[in-house]
Order: structure tokens, then C-alpha cells, then sequence
């Protein structure tokens, strides 16, 4: 029964922006298919997984899980086809799984780095990669592998910072899960929706992906969702 309501819940959700409420089990699977579902639960059951170390305040968690969700609802409201909106949610929600694998197995070298970005004014992708070799994105992305997760999903976790280090086709997981991260962070940092945060490298990426015209636009749809 649980597993019933969980599943009539995620497709029901904004994540996948259906016009009509879906109320019958065959229904939603032949909607969200059995590997967007199987991926759906790991993505819940992830942050039961990784319990970041005492020395991480509790808060943590809750703020990458909200903004986890904040990304998905995001993605869930891009223009994307039917075939490719379960990766790009799935993605979404996994795109930090990094963060908490580092606070949980790595909790000094993680906040080293954290404190690293905070007083040199680098990102935090830029300070782990100085301190440990590499980012959260690649090691959430690595282990995502390991488990067998569907290999978009995968790329997309490891470059969501980085979507130029690959070749992109249209609006791909990659993509989408790059553009909502900065939009949930824009939003958080509350700029208008003419306005942005943007970093001179995530303009020229963002000018290279074909995305300029459109952003602001995406942004103005993300900020009514959490009006």
C-alpha cells in the first residue's frame, strides 16, 4: 500500500507536469516507466543511506534535500519530451549525492573545502577539487555508477557544473539539471527575475549552450512555482 501511494504521488507531483490528476497503478507505471520508478525510490532512499558525520550540522541535509527537490520541480517544468522528463527528475534530485557521500565519509575534507570556498571567494567545486583531487559531482556521479543507474543520469551528475566538458543535443539531462541549479540559486540569493548571479563562466556556458534568450524566461516560470 505504501509503496502504491508513493508511486500515484511522485507521478501526480509537479516534477512531471501532467494536466490531469493520474489515480490508477497501471496507469502510472506505463507513465513513469519501471527504471524511472526504480530510480525514484533510490533517490528517497539516499538520504536515509548517507547520515552526514556530527561534526556537519543537522541542518546540512535538510537544506541539499530541499534544494534537491527545488531543482527537480524546477526540471519538471522545462519544455523536455516525454522520454527524457523521468532522467532529467531522477537527475535532479541525485545531482548532489556527492555532498553527502563527502560529509558522511569525509567530513574534514569536506568542510575544509567549504571553508576554503567561503574565505577565497572560489567555488566549491574549484576548493575540493585543490584539497581532494576531485568534486562532489564526479564522486556522486562514480558511485552512481557502481550502482547500476542509468548512464544519462550518471553523466549528468558528474557535469552538472560543468555541462561544456561534453557535447550536448538540444536541451539534454545534462543541461536541464545545470540550468536549474543555477536558477534555484538565483532564486535563493533573491534577485529578480530580470536579474541573475550569474558567474562570467556560467554566462559564456550558458551563451555557448544557446540558452541566453531563454533563461530569464525559465527563471520567471521557477519563481512562480515557489511563490
Amino acid at each position: 500500500m505504501a509503496m502504491v501511494a508513493k508511486v500515484l504521488q511522485l507521478v501526480n507531483s509537479g516534477f512531471f507536469g501532467l494536466a490531469q490528476t493520474v489515480t490508477n497503478l497501471l496507469e502510472a507505471v506505463s507513465y513513469l516507466e519501471m527504471d524511472t520508478i526504480r530510480n525514484l525510490a533510490l533517490a528517497s532512499d539516499t538520504f536515509r543511506v548517507f547520515v552526514p558525520d556530527a561534526c556537519i550540522p543537522i541542518s546540512f541535509c535538510e537544506e541539499v534535500q530541499r534544494h534537491a527537490h527545488r531543482t527537480a520541480l524546477i526540471v519538471g517544468s522545462f519544455p523536455l519530451p516525454s522520454s527524457l522528463r523521468g532522467v532529467c527528475v531522477v537527475s535532479a534530485l541525485l545531482h548532489d549525492i556527492g555532498e553527502l557521500v563527502l560529509a558522511c565519509k569525509m567530513p574534514r575534507e569536506f568542510c575544509a573545502a567549504l571553508t576554503l570556498a567561503e574565505t577565497t571567494g572560489c567555488s566549491q567545486t574549484e576548493a575540493e577539487e585543490q584539497l581532494i583531487g576531485t568534486s562532489y559531482a564526479e564522486i556522486g556521479a562514480y558511485l552512481l555508477g557502481l550502482w547500476g543507474i542509468d548512464g544519462l543520469v550518471v553523466e549528468a551528475v558528474a557535469h552538472h557544473h560543468r555541462p561544456g566538458r561534453i557535447t550536448h543535443i538540444g536541451c539534454d539531462a545534462t543541461t536541464s539539471v545545470y540550468i536549474a541549479d543555477l536558477l534555484v540559486h538565483d532564486i535563493d540569493l533573491g534577485c529578480d527575475t530580470n536579474e541573475s548571479s550569474l558567474s562570467e563562466t556560467d554566462k559564456d556556458l550558458i551563451d555557448a549552450l544557446g540558452l541566453s534568450q531563454q533563461y530569464f524566461a525559465f527563471k520567471a516560470r521557477a519563481a512562480e512555482l515557489f511563490a
